[in-house]
């Protein structure tokens, strides 16, 4: 019989001190806090023993302890655990519903695959939509067969998601049927198309370099995305000519580009200053001043006589419109609405309103409405400002497994301006912030990356390395062509 109770502090004790036993004891008739955090320790620590005590927390009261049982479960993938996830499906509300699923898909394998398919058929969306993203994790051809059907599917959300999927999973079979999806009426749906292509590596780079004509300025700067990040050597000489783009987004894109590989073609890039000498002090302000000193110095040396000292100033002010912040609230608001048009419209005026919407969004990270935070993190990621990185990081601490992905996901897509905070979070004292870090870390994809990633190798959580091994493949893969120094 005990007369005391445990608290956390004794389950970080446990923790440290590999003590198995103790965290079970933790798990058991202890505050749902305590229980908590010991289901979270247990996923350091492989065995049958685990995975039993675990399976039978499954049957707590608490909700919060079964979300953390069913991630745990997920996390060390015992394929003996599918079984009792899927008895326990019916049973649960909707959020937990979506988290078994989620498990699932981490756990892998015949069986997990043949359920995930059977809630495909779910009335919910949202667990429809976690069955989408759990077959993304599971490299296998009846995963790909059942997403290209998915792509059919006249729920706009449910499309992209399968896209999404088709892209994580990488296959080339998902190539035919996402290459016909670059056609397709709706930009955002040409966009995702586009974006899964360039995740598998036997796409050819013409779908990309076509793209660079679509109508849609977002289209256009994601083909020039992704031929960035390929670095073909031919595919640059078309990067040149989307300097006279005239989106400045697809425009700057280019030239950032350009720029890292040194494949900027400066007489284009003079060209676009003569068209608009009216408009240079503009024109640098959306370049950066830092970033086209060199080219304006050369303009300036240029005995043109269209050129004027006063049209080649550079004013100090920022000349930019500052929005209304009514409308930027306004706009945060919408992001909750019901109706997809609205927050997605939302969300595009939020891009264009940019770096005054930045701390505004950070402040609703913590909305009580999941949705709604998503859909910040989404919009945080489409503007890409360095300052949401850290507060994103941060984030990965207080979600569910959904959420834990999709953040990691989109700090990946800050590029190589989150590499830093990413790699000092790979020494976080949370295993789930370490974990995260590591597999952004991989979608990015920079070899720069490749020493802390290492050197997080002989992390005391199994689940850590497992994605720190992921990792540093990918890298690897994804440099394996090209010479590099770490």
């Amino acid at each position: 019989m005990r007369f005391y109770s445990l608290n956390e502090d004794d389950v970080e004790q446990f923790k440290n001190r590999k003590l198995m036993k103790g965290l079970i004891q933790s798990l058991n008739k202890n505050d749902s806090f305590v229980s908590y955090k010991a289901a979270e320790a247990l996923g350091e620590f492989e065995g049958e023993e685990t995975v039993e005590t675990l399976l039978t927390a499954l049957n707590e009261d608490d909700e919060s302890v079964k979300e953390m049982v069913i991630t745990t479960l997920g996390r060390i993938g015992d394929k003996n655990s599918v079984t009792p996830l899927i008895s326990n499906f019916d049973d649960v509300d909707d959020e937990l519903k979506e988290l078994i699923i989620l498990a699932l898909g981490e756990i892998g394998g015949k069986k997990s695959l043949d359920y995930i398919k059977l809630a495909l058929n779910e009335d919910n969306l949202e667990i429809k939509l976690r069955a989408i993203e759990a077959l993304g994790k599971i490299s296998n051809p009846e995963s790909i067969e059942e997403l290209v059907y998915m792509l059919l599917d006249e729920n706009l959300e449910i499309k992209l998601y399968s896209i999404t999927s088709l892209g994580e999973i990488g296959d080339s079979k998902a190539i035919k049927p996402l290459i016909k999806f670059l056609n397709n009426r709706k930009w955002i749906v040409r966009k995702y198309s586009l974006n899964a292509l360039g995740k598998i590596v036997e796409c050819s780079i013409e779908p990309f370099i076509n793209a660079l004509d679509d109508e849609n300025c977002h289209v256009r700067e994601k083909a020039v995305e992704i031929i960035g990040i390929r670095g073909d050597e031919n595919s640059m000489n078309y990067l040149n000519q989307v300097l006279n783009d005239p989106d400045d987004d697809v425009r700057i894109r280019a030239n950032e580009i350009l720029r890292k590989h040194n494949k900027i073609n400066y007489n284009v890039m003079q060209e676009n200053l003569r068209k608009k000498p009216d408009k240079l002090d503009e024109f640098i302000h959306k370049i950066g001043k830092d970033k086209v000193v060199e080219i304006l110095i050369e303009y300036l040396e240029d005995d043109n006589p269209e050129i004027t000292d006063k049209e080649a100033e550079i004013p100090e002010e920022n000349l930019e419109e500052i929005p209304d912040e009514n409308t930027v609230y306004q706009s945060i608001n919408a992001l909750s609405d019901g109706n997809y048009s609205v927050w997605w419209s939302a969300k595009e005026e939020l891009k264009k309103i940019g770096g005054p919407a930045v701390m505004p969004l950070i402040k609703v990270l913590d909305d009580e409405n999941p949705k709604t935070r998503w859909r910040v993190v989404y919009t945080l990621t489409e503007i890409c400002d360095e300052r949401a990185i850290i507060p994103l990081i941060k984030q990965l601490e207080k979600e569910n497994s959904s959420m834990k992905m999709k953040i990691a996901l989109s700090l990946s897509k800050f590029g190589e301006n989150a590499i830093k905070p990413l790699t000092i979070a790979l020494n976080d004292e949370s295993n789930v912030v370490r974990e995260n870090a590591a597999e952004a870390l991989g979608e990015i994809g920079d070899p720069k990356a490749l020493i802390s990633l290492e050197n997080t190798l002989n992390d005391e959580n199994p689940y850590v390395r497992k994605r720190v091994k992921a990792a540093i493949k990918a890298i690897k893969t994804k440099n394996c062509n090209k010479n590099f120094t770490i």
